[in-house]
């Protein structure tokens, strides 16, 4: 039986059109969460208020210098293992979050290999680990009377691992980026 030339015809277009809506369901969240991680990186994190000067108010990558600077306890010029640690985590979320935008940027690409996918996940998991650990040093230093108080930089954080885990985790967006 042959085919009908029209309804081939109709059928291309309506692929071609929901080619065009994936696209630009997956364009916009992924687009945004770009744009949060880098601003993250810029942003002020946290505030730290202090009785004796004026307040500081420090970045991402300032707050991983300021822990990993090898702080020194008291008069002994030992350095502070636990500064170091979460210097070196905070360091390590910004790495991570650089790898999350080169990530988002081969999940808008499309047709992702399944090494790909595993690589896109595990980045996924790592940022929002690290984003829950930052939470959690904020919110520590918050809640035992800390002088720290989170500014515009540490929301946008989270906003941008909230985007990073739907795209990477939420079936539907999985689906358009691996087929794409």
């Amino acid at each position: 039986m042959p085919e009908d030339p029209n309804l081939t015809g109709v059928l291309r277009r309506i692929d071609e059109r929901i080619a065009t809506v994936e696209k630009a369901v997956l364009l916009l969240p992924a687009l945004a969460a770009e744009a949060l991680l880098i601003v993250s990186l810029f942003l002020p994190f946290v505030t730290v208020r202090s009785f004796q000067k004026d307040d500081e108010v420090i970045t991402l990558f300032q707050l991983g210098t300021l822990f990993g600077g090898g702080n020194s306890n008291g008069e002994s010029g030992e350095v502070d293992g636990v500064g170091v640690l979460f210097g070196v985590a905070f360091l390590g979320l910004m790495l991570v979050m650089l790898c999350a935008v080169a990530a988002v940027a081969v999940v808008l690409r499309g047709n992702v290999s399944p090494r790909g996918a595993a690589a896109t996940t595990t980045i996924g998991v790592l940022l929002t680990v690290g984003t829950l650990g930052a939470w959690l040093v904020v919110g520590l230093g918050i809640t035992a009377d800390s002088p720290w108080a989170p500014e515009a930089g540490s929301f946008t954080l989270v906003a941008a691992a909230v985007l990073v885990a739907v795209l990477a985790f939420a079936p539907p967006f999985r689906r358009i980026w691996m087929r794409r």
